[in-house]
């Protein structure tokens, strides 16, 4: 009884460690900030499931909506997201931890930081 008690409490610790991201955890709205050299873009990701797949859009403080044109869940807690503009194809690879994310953006410009917070 002790040994399966102290199994149950390894595995209690160790299963947010192994947890992987869901659907549900990614819907809702995300408010950005991308750092670049000509200063800081925000605005607000948002995620909805249909049928049991993730759709969304990019809403920028510009005013502008941009749906993703791809969305995946990866390994590790892992969000790949594309974006195409009228000029640029746009990546954005994230590790999401709880309610934040961090990672990067991709352009043809380059490379930039983003991070992000869940909206209640």
């Amino acid at each position: 009884m002790k040994k399966l008690f102290i199994l149950l409490f390894v595995l209690g610790i160790a299963s947010p460690i192994f947890a992987q991201l869901d659907n549900k955890q990614v819907v809702g709205n995300w408010k950005y900030s991308v750092v670049t050299d000509q200063g800081d873009m925000t605005g607000v990701f948002k995620f909805v499931e249909t049928e049991g797949k993730l759709t969304g859009e990019v809403l920028t403080s510009e005013g502008y909506a941009i749906p993703f044109t791809k969305i995946e869940i990866k390994a590790e807690s892992q969000l790949y997201l594309e974006l195409k503009t009228e000029s640029d194809l746009i990546k954005v690879n994230v590790k999401v931890e709880g309610k934040t994310f961090k990672g990067t953006g991709t352009s043809y410009q380059g490379e930039a930081p983003i991070t992000g917070v869940k909206q209640e």
